[in-house]
This record gives C-alpha cells, sequence and structure tokens, in this order.
C-alpha cells in the first residue's frame, strides 16, 4: 500500500473516532471520555513499542519541552470534545481542524520564512473557518441547540483545541525529532492520562474517573481507531510520498462531517459546504508543503 491509500487509511480511521467522540463527549462528559480515550491509546502505543523492541532514550528528552507539548496534546482534543457536546460536527471539526494555518505564522516565531504559497493557503483555511461558524446549521439535538450560548461555546472550544493543536504540532515536532514519532506520542498520552487522572480523581473522587460498562465499545473503538490512524499516519509520511500522505490525510475533517450528515442528519448549507471545501483545501495544500520539507 502506497503512502497516499496509507494516509487515506489513517483519515477515515481520525473522522471515526472524532464522530465518536460526540457520543462519549455528551454521555460521560469530555474529561471522562478524554480519560478512556487516552487509557486506551497509551496501551495501544505501548504494545506497539514493547513488539516492535523500541526503547526510549531517556538521556535525550528535554523535559520541559516533552512537557509543553504533552499538555498541548491533552488539551487540544478535550476542547474539541467540549466543541462537539455544545454544536454540531459541521461546525466542530472543519474550525478545530483549521489548526495547520496557525502554524504558518507561529514558524515565523521559530525562525521559519514561509512562502507566498503557504500564507495563501492560511489565508483560505482561516476564511472557510469562518464562514463555517457564521453558516453552519444548528445541531439536530433541540435540547442544545434550545440555548443560543451553545453555538458560541462550540465556536470558542473549537478554536481554543486548534489553537492548542497548533502548539502540539509545532513543539511536538522537536520532541519526536529527539525521540522518534511513536515514543513522542505514548509519552505525550501517558503524561496527559496521568494528569487527567490525576485531576479527576482530585476533584471528583473515586467515582469521578469510573467509566460505565455500557460505554465501554465506544471508547475502545475510537481509542483504537484514534492510536491507528496516527501509526498509519507515521508510516505513510516515510520517504517520498510525505507530502501526499498530508494531503490524504488532512480527509478526516471531511470523514467526521459526512458521517454527521449522514448519521445525525445534519443540514449542511451551501455555504457552510463551501467553508468546509476552503478549510479542507487550505489544509491539504499546507500538509503537501510541509511534507515536501
Amino acid at each position: 500500500m502506497n503512502s497516499a491509500l496509507w494516509g487515506a487509511v489513517a483519515a477515515l480511521a481520525w473522522g471515526v473516532s472524532d464522530f465518536i467522540a460526540r457520543f462519549t463527549g455528551r454521555s460521560l462528559g469530555p474529561p471522562r471520555a478524554m480519560l478512556g480515550l487516552m487509557g486506551v491509546g497509551c496501551a495501544i502505543l505501548g504494545g506497539w513499542l514493547l513488539y516492535q523492541d523500541v526503547t526510549i532514550p531517556w538521556h535525550r528528552i528535554n523535559l520541559l519541552t516533552l512537557l509543553v507539548a504533552s499538555v498541548a496534546a491533552l488539551i487540544a482534543p478535550l476542547m474539541l470534545y467540549y466543541s462537539l457536546t455544545y454544536g454540531p460536527m459541521s461546525l466542530a471539526a472543519p474550525i478545530a481542524a483549521a489548526y495547520p494555518a496557525l502554524v504558518v505564522p507561529a514558524s515565523l516565531l521559530m525562525g521559519a520564512r514561509p512562502e507566498l504559497p503557504e500564507w495563501l493557503a492560511m489565508i483560505v483555511t482561516v476564511a472557510g473557518a469562518v464562514i463555517v461558524a457564521r453558516n453552519a446549521d444548528e445541531d439536530p439535538d433541540e435540547t442544545i441547540a434550545s440555548d443560543l450560548k451553545n453555538r458560541r461555546r462550540a465556536i470558542i472550544a473549537a478554536v481554543a483545541a486548534g489553537s492548542f493543536f497548533a502548539v502540539a504540532l509545532l513543539v511536538g515536532k522537536d520532541v519526536a525529532d529527539t525521540l522518534g514519532n511513536v515514543q513522542m506520542l505514548w509519552l505525550g498520552r501517558f503524561i496527559g492520562f496521568t494528569t487527567l487522572l490525576a485531576i479527576l480523581l482530585v476533584r471528583r473522587g473515586g467515582q469521578g474517573v469510573l467509566i460505565p460498562i455500557a460505554v465501554w465499545p465506544l471508547i475502545l473503538v475510537q481509542g483504537i481507531g484514534e492510536a491507528t490512524a496516527y501509526l498509519l499516519f507515521f508510516m505513510a509520511n516515510q520517504g517520498e510520498g510525505a507530502a501526499i500522505a498530508s494531503v490524504t490525510a488532512s480527509g478526516f475533517m471531511v470523514v467526521a462531517v459526512l458521517l454527521g450528515w449522514f448519521f445525525l442528519r445534519e443540514r449542511i448549507s451551501i455555504a457552510c459546504a463551501s467553508g468546509i471545501a476552503m478549510v479542507f483545501s487550505g489544509v491539504a495544500v499546507l500538509g503537501y508543503l510541509g511534507g515536501e520539507l
């Protein structure tokens, strides 16, 4: 299987995982749903490292950088879960997925010099996210849609998710270059899991971290899907096909939106669909340009 197909399968797995997050987040609350996801991810990625007999070069770890990347990687999906709790998939997913556009101006602070195509792709992506925010339809759940504040909460949470995804990407790249992609991801998941577990235990006690048996099948599918998507994407990013893999993998947002449209009957206006297309196009271009580096 070539890099483009690996990237496409990763997009499918990510999209399904994000779609399931809408149900687990609303059923358990975003923190507990996130705890379950990270626990499953830790187990799968840890098993992969053991199976591949991969070691972690502990002596090369920059603890501060690792902590910043791990905390950002914890907050980002947590904010996405909150966004999916307060608004429809067609609103939350495209705005959060626009995070590569934030990497372009942020990279200036790190000494990079983005060129014109990257700036244009960033503008298209941000413009698409704004169009989505203004034109996405109401949540199909009338209880959620009846509170007008929920839409604002969903947008704010999605923007926060995208911002922290950008931080995790920028800082995590240095960690991955030092430790390796899977090692960095496992450490980040482990730190995020233990941090969130400690917070929930302090705030809510033992009952606050328990997940009902009925919800575990969804948590398992979601966790397996997300961990598998990362592993496939890392495999796809090896060699000459990295740029194309980044383009196909960026389709995860479209997968999530289409699942919401098909199964939840979310209505998508022409204006909203145009915004989603702009976000996807901009992110795909940024992914391609980034994959060429």
